[in-house]
């Protein structure tokens, strides 16, 4: 388990422990989509660079979400998904984490809150405080769970 405090100054509590996330449901997903290799992310109109992720609609499982947000942010149709983590902000917000491989995607996704898919030639690593990405990806989750996912049989090229 990991403990810190993100960007707003916000409890996270972050782990990659399946007999601890599947022991809660989350309400969140955020997805780290592999396309040859190369991480997707999406460009938030308002925040700026960012992973896909949202909310779960009712009714809809985890699964379900991240298989719709990563499409919806990015226009990607996946071949493969896994989770591979979970964390909670302030004890009250829950998101799982995904890893998954994408089969094709698309430049200009269909969201109406996302303006491109964005592919970088080399993952970048330290977001923190570049303007290019959104602040919610300042904190701890996205190097401790990329270092995760890039271990995955999904990330391979």
């Amino acid at each position: 388990m990991h403990a810190f405090y993100d960007d707003f100054g916000l409890l996270v509590e972050l782990t990659f422990d399946p007999c601890e996330y599947s022991q809660h449901e989350a309400r969140h997903v955020l997805i780290l989509p592999f396309w040859r290799g190369k991480l997707l992310f999406t460009r938030h109109r308002t925040r700026g660079i960012e992973l896909p992720g949202g909310k779960i609609e009712p009714g809809e499982s985890s699964l379900a979400a991240a298989v719709r947000e990563v499409y919806e942010e990015t226009g990607a149709v996946l071949e493969g998904i896994e989770r591979i983590g979970q964390y909670t902000i302030d004890h009250s917000m829950r998101k799982d984490i995904y890893v998954a491989r994408v089969l094709k995607y698309a430049l200009i996704p269909s969201g109406s809150d996302v303006a491109a898919t964005v592919v970088f030639d080399n993952i970048p690593t330290d977001l923190k405080g570049n303007p290019q990405f959104s602040r919610l990806l300042y904190d701890d989750v996205y190097p401790l769970a990329l270092a995760r996912a890039r271990t995955h049989r999904l990330a391979q090229a």
